[in-house]
């Protein structure tokens, strides 16, 4: 039976657009890309013929109005998510929107009401849900092999650099945040995901590095407290001092431990500790992978109707905490969240 062709527009050609979703979508045999919005009208015209658009745009508004498509991607900068995702989805698409949603919890909260009010999909570009090593870790997880969860460690360090090629990128009021947000948010997501946390109720949070009125901060550190005790602590910065970028995601049960980067997992068994981490392929590169994996889910909830791995609402939830730890660290003291 042949699947339903997939129509697809998308918003904004800038990097991740161009090492990820396009190339994704161009070996997705029920995907026809119908139109690229793009400012840039070299940008625009070169992708246009590389992956076959039928039509390009500098305005996202009359492309929507003149498109007969079923869903938009949305690759724009920050400031852009929120009122070009709620534009599609009152038009009747759906939206697959990068990460991360929208500035804030507020701006999130008007998406996901959005979504719902018009019966169309908000799915988020969360990749790293869709790697395998992080499917068997959330597995382990779930059915308990490494006991009740009582600390995460999570953390994404990226060596210095000159971030000012993209100048909306370090300013406060189109970006939302600094290194908490942009590296922060698709941290805390995994994190929350694979080990199952729930219900924050305490954050504090530390940052630094802001230069400038509307600078945003290059590195923070935060703990969330979680109902039933478990603790996530969160590292990230986008000015490690050192040859190469770090990352992270550890979790520490009451009967055995985990690491995600590679993928190790121990439990104490019979008073020794023993190594089961399941044989993985060495040469396959499950990060890539992941974003054809991603692409592959959203077009399937087009096609059958289903609801998304990453929605709306989990990202408004982890944007809820971030808000909460950009409030501790200007005040200065722990926030508390309401019961």
């Amino acid at each position: 039976m042949a699947h339903k062709i997939v129509k697809i527009a998308l918003v904004g050609a800038g990097h991740v657009a161009q090492i990820a979703h396009l190339p994704a979508y161009h070996k997705h045999p029920d995907v026809d890309l119908v139109a690229i919005v793009e400012e840039d009208p070299v940008r625009r015209g070169k992708l246009k013929k590389a992956y076959g658009f039928k039509r390009g745009y500098e305005d996202f508004t009359r492309m929507l109005e003149r498109e007969e498509i079923d869903g938009v991607d949305i690759c724009t900068p920050n400031y852009l998510h929120a009122p070009m995702a709620i534009a599609a989805l009152r038009s009747g698409r759906h939206v697959l929107c990068e990460k991360p949603l929208a500035r804030n919890a507020t701006e999130a909260k008007n998406m996901v009401d959005t979504a719902k009010d018009s019966g169309k999909m908000l799915m988020v570009a969360m990749n790293n849900r869709f790697r395998e090593d992080v499917d068997i870790l959330r597995t382990f997880v779930k059915r308990g092999e490494l006991g009740s969860v009582q600390l995460v460690k999570v953390g994404w360090q990226r060596i210095a650099r000159d971030w000012q090629e993209r100048q909306w990128f370090t300013d406060q009021r189109m970006a939302g945040g600094g290194a908490l947000l942009d590296l922060g948010v698709p941290l805390m997501d995994l994190a929350i995901w694979i080990a199952g946390l729930r219900k924050p109720t305490r954050v504090t949070c530390n940052a630094y590095g802001r230069t400038g009125k509307r600078g945003v901060e290059d590195s923070a550190v935060a703990t969330v407290n979680f109902a039933g005790g478990a603790c996530l602590v969160l590292e990230v910065t986008w000015n490690l001092l050192e040859p190469k970028d770090r990352s992270y995601l550890e979790i520490h049960g009451t009967r055995g431990g985990a690491n995600l980067h590679p993928l190790k997992i121990h439990k104490a068994m019979h008073g020794h500790l023993v190594n089961v981490t399941p044989t993985l392929d060495a040469k396959r590169h499950y990060y890539q992978e992941s974003y054809q994996a991603e692409i592959n889910h959203f077009i399937e909830c087009i096609q059958k109707k289903k609801k998304p791995r990453t929605t709306g609402r989990d990202a408004w939830s982890v944007l809820k905490i971030l808000d909460a730890m950009y409030e501790s660290e200007s005040a200065g003291k722990e926030v508390t969240f309401a019961s």
